[in-house]
């Protein structure tokens, strides 16, 4: 048998490698958009639970002063009040100082006497500030 011949044979052609490349970029693909959805399902769920959190926090607060906090900050700052800061305390520990979203972007908070319900609160979802109210994770529809 001629070397020649028996050498070419051995190795892959252009074609198989590219087939082979091309079959792990889509298999590659697969999985980025499953972990890509897993991600967006769990920060979802993050969320909702931080709502929970945060709208025990404010009821714990209304009760001890009679009303809603001005901002969220004040749950876990102690406000310039001073009538408030002297019973004030910590209603939720956080280990940046804010509160955020599974998504890592601030919670939308405002007091809202005279409005359907005493304040609102809620996550601009994951596309964050600017995003159709539809994508909005509000704390009176989800809880």
């Amino acid at each position: 048998m001629n070397y020649a011949h028996k050498h070419a044979q051995e190795g892959f052609t252009l074609i198989e490698i590219l087939i082979a490349f091309a079959l792990v970029m889509i298999m590659g693909g697969v999985v980025f958009v499953s972990y890509r959805g897993i991600v967006a399902k769990n920060a979802r769920k993050a969320t909702i639970e931080s709502l929970r959190v945060i709208r025990n926090a404010l009821e714990q607060y209304r009760e001890d002063f009679g009303e809603y906090p001005a901002q969220l900050r004040d749950l876990i700052k102690k406000p310039a009040d001073e009538k408030i800061a002297e019973q004030w305390q910590p209603y939720i520990e956080t280990k940046k100082g804010e509160l955020l979203d599974g998504f890592k972007n601030p919670f939308h908070y405002a007091v809202t006497p005279g409005g359907e319900h005493p304040y609102e609160l809620y996550s601009y979802g994951a596309n964050g500030k600017g995003s159709p109210k539809s994508e909005w994770i509000d704390v009176w529809k989800v809880l």
